[in-house]
């Protein structure tokens, strides 16, 4: 698994999925792979320390530190916790988890920021070679000699079933490689084979050993036998030059360097949309659509933005993973270029005469800001009976409108009021930015 693949759009909306009755609270619960932590500091070290080998024991997880527990309140870091957790540094951290396990702890972190609050995530990989086990004591939570293992929410001493089941793993990986490294060698010949190191690039045999600089490591590209292509994969490397005798072994410690994600949620498209913000990233805005509860928001104008037309739009959004049925929504929706224009209420019925005056006030720019409940609802669906010219002509005044509406009403809002703001919205985000809206 790469690095990134943890921290994705998918997972991260996943961990932090606010609550629709408390804006403030993630609805995330702790698990086996996700706890969360109020703040973080090196005090709690042994605690975090626990917790990162129990993921490595079981199928690896999630440390959110600016959360807070019972209820899961959105807090973030701040002050000296957020200092703290950028100031990591990664060589340090993995010399902590050196000194008190083993076999070495993969690990991760990054930082990701919600409507201006930050937060840090620590990620720990599932360890390819288990059991790991703590070698050394520290305070209460670690003692050496004890394998620790994430159960559901907790950390614990591992139990005999889990110890079992990982033992057995282990024995029967081992069984495979070595009858794998046998067959290899039974074919090649004793005298001939030699262990190549893909760690440190060295290689022994019994005629002596050689070194593969670590530059090269990653150009290496193992070809099939009897198979030679110079267009498939990476070029194979010949070795040429002088093999030195070397001591020791050497370095392959990286530095990790922490990444930051912004947060991008349904408030974030849409107030970008109506503030018409030059956002860098437009594209992350139209992906972000795809994991949403609905795919009627704002998306031309972050086309418009990216520089995507909308073959190239529907590519993009198609190679998103998400199980949100927002994402085909939207890729219907751009391919049938639907529209959310209504036709102009010309009946004489009373909520047709109440959009008909809805309609006037907009063109007079004498909209009360102050509407609700059905009243509302009927000025946003005069709005969408609008003409492009109009729209565009009174473009500056309507986005202001429904800026103050969707900021006072849109996060408390029944179904039917939120689902109109929504495609109201759509329907300008059409008119100024869709190609020959109808």
């Amino acid at each position: 698994m790469k690095d990134t693949e943890v921290f994705s759009q998918e997972d991260l909306n996943d961990i932090f999925k606010v609550s629709q009755k408390y804006p403030d609270r993630v609805i995330s619960r702790e698990s086996s792979s996700l706890e969360f932590k109020i703040s973080f500091g090196w005090n709690s070290l042994a605690k975090y320390l626990k917790t990162c080998v129990a993921y490595a024991n079981a199928k690896g997880g999630y440390i959110v530190f600016g959360i807070a527990n019972r209820p899961h309140r959105l807090v973030g870091l701040s002050g000296s916790g957020l200092k703290a957790f950028e100031d990591i540094d990664p060589s340090q951290m993995t010399q902590h988890f050196n000194d008190h396990f083993s076999p070495e702890i993969a690990w991760d972190r990054q930082e990701h920021e919600i409507e201006g609050k930050t937060y840090g995530l620590l990620y720990v990989f599932e360890s390819a070679n288990k059991p790991v086990i703590c070698t050394k004591d520290a305070g209460k939570e670690l003692k050496e000699g004890d394998i620790y293992y994430r159960y559901r929410g907790r950390t614990e001493r591992i139990k005999y079933p889990e110890l079992r089941s990982i033992l057995e793993e282990k024995r029967e990986n081992e069984q495979r490689l070595w009858m794998q490294h046998l067959s290899q060698i039974a074919k090649i010949g004793v005298r001939d084979a030699g262990i190549f190191d893909l760690q440190t690039g060295q290689v022994t045999g019994t005629s002596g050993s050689f070194l593969i600089d670590e530059s090269l490591l990653s150009q290496l590209s193992f070809i099939k036998e009897g198979e030679f292509s110079e267009v498939k994969g990476k070029p194979a490397l010949k070795l040429i030059g002088n093999v030195e005798v070397i001591t020791g072994t050497p370095s392959v410690a990286g530095k990790k360097q922490i990444m930051k994600t912004k947060g991008i949620r349904i408030g974030d498209i849409v107030l970008a949309f109506l503030d018409l913000k030059k956002v860098t990233d437009p594209k992350e805005y139209m992906k972000q659509i795809c994991f949403e509860s609905t795919a009627f928001l704002p998306v031309y104008v972050f086309m418009h933005l990216g520089g995507f037309d909308r073959e190239k739009a529907i590519e993009m959004i198609e190679s998103v993973v998400s199980r949100s049925p927002a994402k085909n929504k939207l890729i219907e929706r751009l391919r049938t270029k639907s529209s959310q224009k209504l036709a102009f209420p010309d009946n004489q019925n009373p909520t047709s005469k109440n959009k008909r005056k809805y309609v006037q006030q907009l063109k007079k720019k004498k909209i009360s800001t102050e509407l609700k409940g059905k009243d509302l609802e009927h000025c946003l669906q005069a709005m969408r009976t609008l003409k492009p010219l109009e729209v565009k002509g009174h473009s500056k005044y309507i986005r202001e409108l429904l800026k103050k509406w969707f900021n006072k009403y849109y996060a408390s809002a029944p179904g039917s009021l939120a689902d109109n703001l929504r495609r109201t919205i759509c329907w300008i985000d059409e008119t100024l930015y869709m190609d020959n809206p109808q």
